[in-house]
């Protein structure tokens, strides 16, 4: 299904307020299932920063500490192993937490956009 979304259609996406906002309300629902609390300061030109800092923490934990929930978390957002071993040549990260909240961030813009486009779609 994420398959309909183009690179270059994420990456407009991610400038677009309304795709931010969306995919920062995912965020914190998703992971407010676990227990975790996710802010957002509405503030559009360091969006992705913020939130990739707070998930960052919370990932680095989980990996460290419960793997079981991570893998219930990533279960939720729906995030697969596959996608997760993927390879993003555009992007380079340090360390196994920074690629995975990376990924997780990205699916759930794709979410939104899925959500979106189908919404949009049935009204038509």
């Amino acid at each position: 299904m994420s398959q309909i979304i183009s690179h270059s259609q994420l990456e407009r996406s991610k400038k677009e307020e309304k795709f931010v906002l969306l995919t920062a309300e995912q965020v914190r629902k998703d992971f407010a299932m676990f227990g975790m609390d996710i802010q957002f300061s509405g503030n559009m030109n360091f969006a992705y920063e913020e939130l990739f800092e707070q998930l960052g923490v919370y990932i680095d934990k989980l990996l460290n500490s419960d793997s079981e929930k991570l893998m219930s978390l990533l279960y939720q957002i729906d995030l697969s192993e596959k996608e997760l071993s993927e390879n993003d040549l555009n992007i380079q990260f340090e360390t196994i937490p920074e690629i995975i909240t990376h990924k997780i961030l990205e699916r759930e813009l794709k979410k939104v956009l899925i959500r979106t486009y189908f919404k949009e779609k049935g009204q038509m």
